[in-house]
């Protein structure tokens, strides 16, 4: 059974008539989506995980890319930074190499979304431009989510240019984005779209165009977008109260504070108290204060359950204002002495979160270093594992015994195990330009290795063994390149070189998460002990082994720690002889193998 065939069979059950793994992928990635745009999170990520593992089991790195991607999108709403970060490098170690512009213009979009909500306006601008020029570039190759996207992107742009001041840019961005949704009929976000165009309008004192937008939020509202619905009759309260509508902006109100019939969530909470402050403005305007100062008591008990210490702080003001003109002097000191220690909190609280973003701003860009240092110091580790890669007695040896084969008239089997030697060489120079090879790639590369020793080093007096991980396709496999190779070499040159003969069995077991390859070598040579006594013998020798056993000892443990794998023993050496109390001769050698990609 293939590793793919062994993650889809639960699924056949219930979903018969496409390819298992195919429905069930699509079910769980649409209702991810579904999901996160409810803001139930927790669901959404679960369902996503369950996207990745299908994904995973048929090792498709652009979908499993796209997927990361969406999860991060997730935890942007969470507000979980470094969990984005992390999402974000997985996406790119899976487009590496990829020509997939939509999908590198969703991961610009992410970063600019991330470097939006951590403060860093100009990289957050150079990244939004950069994943709309992409997309608008798609043409005709543009999916429906691409404009999804898109539409994201310049809303995006509008949120950034009304951070920094520019009402004309944010409008301008808000605007242009609803052709598009309406074009496409991308209905997820519509409300909202127009919500923040008409924010912006009104800021612009367009009040024509601001109230003609929140009537389009009522139109395209679901009954599960209260939030939006309340924002948007708010609003259109606020737009007839500065027309002197009082009556309109009385039902408007009313109509908002209606949305929120069992409040749950602090924003809840905090819209709630926004519109009774409103309706509280209204009534003092009418002179009608007893009511007034009602609506700014529900508003304060509303507000404490709220987010938002700024307007807790002017609805005390307001009511301290409120207990002054009706000469309550005493009550009107406890409300401003209230307002105070609310404004006090509002700015530690502006100080802190402005704090927490240098802080995370500081921690992202250090592990972006950090990986760029990591990424350079295994390119460095790999060249000079190249250089101290094949022992120079096997060059010697293997290039002696064809010579060998060409004095004594066998010519043809001369050139036969010449031009093997040359597809080794060839195969080692490839590989020292990768990161990552299949499974299937390094297994045929210790092949030819193992097979040249055999003939032209043992004399056919060299048995060998090579065992892949049962249900598992080998070509859907990465591991880091010009790894197992030494490994492998030790045990020929120090284990049964000695002995002119032996036999060695390499097994490869993948681990129950998939995240791991085992790889055991035995042979039954003369052991790892004496083996070690013999290097002390030859000075010259042991300082090549040592160095290039301890490169490839150093670029596993760092390429494990760039994937943040547990444990600091990834290659273990045992003694057959110490551990069978001396039934038997030779060296096992473990060592854990990070799975770069499924």
């Amino acid at each position: 059974m293939t590793r793919r065939a062994r993650h889809c069979r639960s699924w056949k059950v219930w979903l018969p008539h496409k390819p298992p793994s195919t429905s069930a992928l699509a079910y769980h990635r649409h209702r991810a989506f579904l999901e996160n745009q409810w803001r139930h999170f927790e669901q959404s990520l679960d369902h996503f995980s369950q996207a990745i593992a299908i994904l995973d089991s048929l090792a498709k790195p652009l979908p499993l890319a796209e997927c990361w991607l969406d999860v991060a999108a997730v935890q942007l709403n969470r507000r979980d930074w470094p969990a984005v970060q992390q999402c974000l490098d997985r996406a790119r170690r899976f487009l590496d190499n990829h020509d997939a512009p939509h999908l590198h213009a969703l991961l610009t979009c992410r970063e600019g979304f991330l470097h939006l909500h951590l403060g860093n306006h100009r990289q957050a601008l150079d990244n939004l431009q950069e994943s709309e020029r992409v997309l608008l570039g798609l043409g005709e190759q543009a999916s429906l989510k691409d404009f999804y996207i898109l539409t994201l992107v310049i809303s995006g742009l509008g949120d950034l240019y009304e951070r920094l001041d520019e009402k004309n840019n944010s409008l301008d961005a808000y605007l242009r984005v609803l052709p598009l949704v309406e074009r496409h009929q991308l209905r997820p976000r519509l409300p909202w779209h127009y919500l923040n165009a008409g924010r912006a309008a009104l800021a612009q004192n367009d009040a024509e165009h601001a109230r003609e937008c929140f009537e389009n939020v009522l139109e395209f509202a679901e009954e599960e977008e209260p939030e939006a619905k309340a924002h948007a009759l708010a609003n259109l309260g606020i737009l007839a109260l500065l027309q002197n509508e009082n009556q309109r902006a009385v039902t408007l109100f009313d109509e908002a504070t209606a949305q929120f019939p069992n409040p749950g969530k602090p924003a809840d909470f905090t819209n709630l108290s926004k519109i009774q402050s409103w309706r509280a403005e209204l009534l003092w305007q009418l002179e009608d204060l007893a009511e007034a100062e009602k609506y700014f008591e529900q508003a304060f008990a509303n507000g404490q359950e709220g987010h938002d210490l700024n307007h807790l702080a002017q609805v005390c003001q307001a009511l301290a204002q409120l207990c002054e003109k009706r000469g309550d002097f005493q009550n009107a000191f406890q409300w401003q002495r209230r307002a105070t220690g609310f404004i006090e909190r509002h700015y530690n609280q502006v100080r802190d979160r402005e704090r927490q973003e240098i802080e995370a701003r500081h921690d992202l860009e250090r592990s972006r270093q950090e990986a760029q240092m990591a990424k350079l110091r295994v390119a460095s580790l790999q060249l000079r594992a190249l250089r101290a890669q094949m022992n120079p007695h096997f060059l010697f040896n293997a290039l002696n015994a064809i010579q060998g084969l060409i004095t004594s008239g066998r010519n043809d089997e001369a050139e036969t195990y010449l031009a093997r030697f040359a597809k080794l060489m060839r195969h080692t120079l490839e590989y020292s330009d990768l990161e990552e090879v299949t499974l299937e790639q390094e297994v045929e590369f210790l092949n030819r290795y193992l097979d040249l020793n055999r003939k032209l080093r043992f004399r056919e007096r060299l048995q060998y063994q090579v065992i892949l991980p049962r249900g598992v396709d080998a070509g859907d496999l990465l591991i880091p390149t010009m790894i197992v190779q030494p490994f492998v070499e030790n045990a020929i040159e120090h284990g049964l070189r000695p002995r002119q003969e032996g036999k060695l069995r390499i097994e490869f077991q993948l681990s129950d998460d998939e995240r791991m390859l085992l790889c055991i070598i035995d042979d039954d040579g003369v052991g790892y002990n004496k083996g070690k006594e013999k290097q002390s013998a030859q000075p010259a020798f042991q300082s090549h082994r040592s160095r290039g056993m301890e490169i490839t000892r150093e670029r596993l443990n760092l390429l494990h720690k760039l994937r943040k794998n547990q444990g600091t023993q990834f290659v273990k050496i045992t003694d057959l002889g110490d551990k069978t109390d001396g039934a038997r001769t030779g060296t096992q050698v473990e060592v854990l193998l990070p799975v770069l990609q499924a």
